[in-house]
């Protein structure tokens, strides 16, 4: 009956199958305290043909898999800290020419003779050790240490390996056909040169042109990128190179186009992590026969021979490197987890060697349980040591000045506020907690309500762009006297540190640097501020020129200013270009190189200060460049009257700079305290159970929208009917698309006396204009009417919080009673 049954061929099935897979078993492996991946291989071997039979390795696996190791690759290029690669390229050389060369030597004698085989099989074998696949890549990069030097030289050691050990298979099955001909020798050459030439020119072009002109959405912007990926691999696969070296040069090309904390890289991950990486894995399991080792005879004594080969010598690779770069024993561990897992470039070989009948099957056997053994043992490895070396690095880099930061942001009008969020999205450090609080201040007055309402759908728009984030918000509004003095008090309530501001490029005078507000809050400010002007997306900037006047060493915020620009300049990975003149340099560039985070950079010494307009004019593109004018407030040591001045003559010389001016803090980061947060209400309180409904699938959206007010208004129609006209009347010109297939309609009213929310739940999903699909989780969240617009946003960005679990989110479409989806995400408990 089973035979009739299994293995599943329903394609819809298998994709169940490996999705529920990847589900439960890591959660089983972490239960017995194993790496999620070791679960993942594990699950692999029972569920595939040679376990339970559930499912062979046929073409749907085969595609899944595929895309899962090429998404692999692209993710390791694309985590890279470039700047770190460069800074030690020659570690990667070092270690990338020794976890080659060890194993190539000890892999070609024990071949010839050990197993006896001929001089040509024995080196194929060996490039089959040398080799490896960065499986474990992962358990790294969720520990924070993808932009770690122990990481960054494994990474390119990878690329390095891998490349001299799949041109020695190409090469290998050439002579063995009969094709190393000068004729071959030409073509091979040429195809990769024009290869990595197009891709290492043109797609940064390319990627630059469509992230500028068509990437007008995340949806776009990740096709692209994804279309440009496999592009890549497929034309490296045309080159005569594999795939995967193709995909990694994808990620390393496209790599400072996507900063690490922009909503693009976020879905970049989450889709690689949740679905194809997991697949890939289980695909690797699915090759293991474990029955055939067990056996014994000369598949035992093969398979055990290339088991203790792979482990062996890339444990003496991994010590050699260390030893000769200083690395410490945790690093060297951390390398050789990551280093000996074998699998792709593994596979190709000996799927090439057997094809042409160099290899016996026998070997094909064995390098599957190496696979296996390598796969368990890096995981182990790489869980261990990454764990040691995050809980080191943390200890390291920590100083009185990484003090968490909390950054404002003062937003003023639609236009600018995405790229003002975007800028603080960018300085923000990527460990911090602290969530990012968008400030709109309007001027009270008779028009104060009015004012106050459109500052709300301003900030209303900033929560919804940062979720995609996964980047906390707190919203803040203020009415005050005049716009300056909300935003110092803001500044003062909350203990902001940094606080970002938008500049047109205009003045009204020319004794103001920025204009009447701006100044003022400048002046009596004290933290750190940043004034914004660019006319291009921040995302695409390649150099960031730096332009540092005489003696602000000494103004006690200027190492903060530098190491915030540093930050920037790592997340955008773009180059950094100091500018100052010779006295200048000698005292500031010690204390820039010394800050984390290190990156590459070029010095150009002036001759004198006040050369930097005129170097300027002549060397600062407005498509490329984004120039940081670091400036002091007026009184101090390095002020002068000239540097007020500058911002307005860049904008004069160049209408279309991209321009920040940064101004050091005046106060002490050890002294800055979290703010104590005002809360709202409990979530209990807010989506009570009576205010939800699921199985609206019969309603249209009037219908669901009044089913739904029903419940918190019975015995009053005409309430719930002219709420259910006015709430339509929103859902057709203002929706608010938290995420694909969730929809939150947002208002004040007088018929309630604290902020309320409803949610209705549509698994077949209305179709509302202005949205990118049919939308399953319609969210109503409706304040009293005098409620100000902090207290409204504040219990937005409470509704809205548990839905960054793009899990959650599913469960909350297909939950089957109220009391379920409160049990999710909004338990009052």
């Amino acid at each position: 009956m089973l035979d009739q049954i299994l293995p599943v061929t329903d394609p819809v099935l298998i994709f169940a199958l490996l999705m529920f897979t990847a589900l439960l078993a890591p959660r089983l492996a972490e239960r017995a305290k194993l790496p999620g991946i070791i679960g993942l291989i594990i699950a692999g071997i029972i569920i595939g043909p040679y376990g339970a039979g559930l499912l062979e390795r046929a073409n749907e696996v085969e595609l899944l898999s595929t895309i899962g190791l090429l998404y692999l690759m692209f993710l390791a290029g694309l985590e890279l800290d470039l700047d770190q690669f460069i800074r030690h390229r020659h570690h990667s050389l070092v270690f990338g020419l020794l976890t080659f060369s060890i194993p190539l030597a000890a892999g070609t004698l024990m071949g010839h003779y050990l197993l006896d085989f001929r001089w040509s099989a024995a080196v194929l074998l060996s490039t089959m050790f040398s080799s490896h696949t960065l499986i474990t890549y992962p358990l790294a990069s969720r520990m924070g240490l993808a932009r770690q030097r122990a990481v960054t030289t494994t990474i390119g050691g990878t690329l390095i390996t891998d490349t001299i050990a799949l041109l020695f298979l190409a090469v290998i099955a050439a002579m063995h056909q009969g094709g190393a001909s000068i004729g071959f020798w030409g073509r091979m050459s040429g195809s990769m040169f024009i290869y990595a030439a197009a891709v290492i020119v043109f797609l940064p072009r390319l990627a630059r042109w469509f992230f500028r002109h068509i990437a007008s959405d995340g949806i776009i912007a990740y096709t692209g990128v994804i279309s440009a990926v496999f592009i890549c691999a497929h034309l490296a696969h045309v080159a005569g190179l594999e795939p995967i070296i193709g995909a990694f040069l994808a990620g390393l090309t496209i790599n400072r186009f996507i900063p690490e904390n922009s909503t693009l890289m976020n879905r970049i991950q989450f889709i690689g992590h949740s679905l194809f990486i997991p697949i890939f894995l289980i695909s690797v399991g699915m090759l293991v026969n474990v029955r055939l080792f067990l056996t014994g005879g000369e598949a035992a004594i093969i398979a055990g021979s290339m088991v203790a080969a792979g482990i062996i010598t890339k444990w003496l690779a991994a010590s050699a490197s260390r030893k000769i770069l200083s690395y410490t024993r945790d690093e060297g561990m951390l390398i050789y987890g990551l280093s000996v897992n074998q699998a792709a470039a593994t596979l190709a070989a000996v799927m090439v060697g057997y094809e042409i009948e160099i290899f016996p099957a026998n070997v094909v056997t064995g390098t599957v349980v190496m696979i296996l053994f390598t796969s368990l043992a890096g995981s182990w490895l790489t869980d261990r040591y990454s764990r040691k070396v995050a809980l080191q690095e943390e200890g390291r880099s920590y100083s009185p000045s990484d003090a968490p930061q909390r950054i404002l942001v003062s937003l003023a009008n639609r236009e600018t506020a995405e790229e003002l969020i975007n800028l603080a999205k960018l300085i923000r450090p990527s460990n911090s907690h602290e969530p990012l609080y968008p400030l709109s201040v309007v001027e009270s007055g008779s028009r104060a309500e009015e004012r106050i309402a459109g500052a709300e759908k301003l900030l209303a728009n900033a929560v919804v762009k940062s979720m995609s984030s996964d980047i906390p918000v707190v919203p803040i509004t203020r009415a005050a006297i005049d716009v300056p003095s909300g935003v110092l008090q803001a500044m003062t309530d909350l203990r902001i540190s940094t606080a970002i501001f938008g500049w047109k490029g205009r003045v009204s005078s020319h004794s103001q640097t920025f204009g009447h507000k701006l100044d003022i809050v400048i002046e009596k400010s004290r933290q750190m501020i940043l004034i914004s002007k660019c006319s291009e997306s921040i995302n695409t900037v390649q150099r960031i020129v730096l332009a540092v006047p005489p003696l602000i060493e000494r103004q006690p915020g200027f190492e903060r200013c530098a190491r915030t620009v540093k930050t920037l300049t790592q997340q955008l990975g773009a180059s950094l270009v100091t500018v100052a003149a010779p006295s200048t340099m000698e005292k500031v560039l010690p204390v820039i190189k010394k800050l984390p985070p290190n990156i590459m950079g070029q010095n150009v010494r002036l001759d004198q200060w006040e050369d930097l307009l005129p170097w300027l004019g002549k060397n600062v593109s407005s498509e490329n460049d984004l120039v940081v004018l670091l400036n002091v407030r007026k009184g101090r040591l390095a002020w002068r009257p000239r540097n007020s001045k500058l911002p307005r003559l860049l904008t004069n010389q160049q209408p279309d700079i991209n321009l920040v001016v940064v101004y050091p803090p005046e106060i002490s980061e050890e002294n800055v305290a979290a703010p104590e947060s005002e809360t709202t209400s409990d979530a209990g309180e807010l989506l009570p159970v009576r205010n939800i409904e699921v199985g609206l699938e019969s309603t249209s959206i009037p219908e669901a929208i009044a089913r739904l007010l029903q419940n918190a208004f019975p015995g009053q129609p005409e309430v719930v009917d002219k709420l259910t006209e006015y709430l339509t009347h929103l859902c057709e010109t203002e929706p608010a698309e938290l995420a694909p297939g969730i929809v939150l309609l947002h208002a004040h009213i007088a018929e309630v006396q604290h902020p309320t929310a409803f949610l209705g739940v549509n698994t077949g999903g209305w179709e509302i204009s202005q949205t990118t699909e049919a939308s399953k989780a319609l969210f109503l969240l409706l304040s009293p009417e005098d409620a100000s617009p902090e207290v409204h946003l504040k219990a937005m960005a409470e509704l809205i919080q548990p839905l960054r679990d793009a899990e959650l989110v599913e469960q909350v479409i297909q939950a089957e009673s109220a009391e379920e989806v409160l049990g999710l995400g909004w338990n009052s408990e």
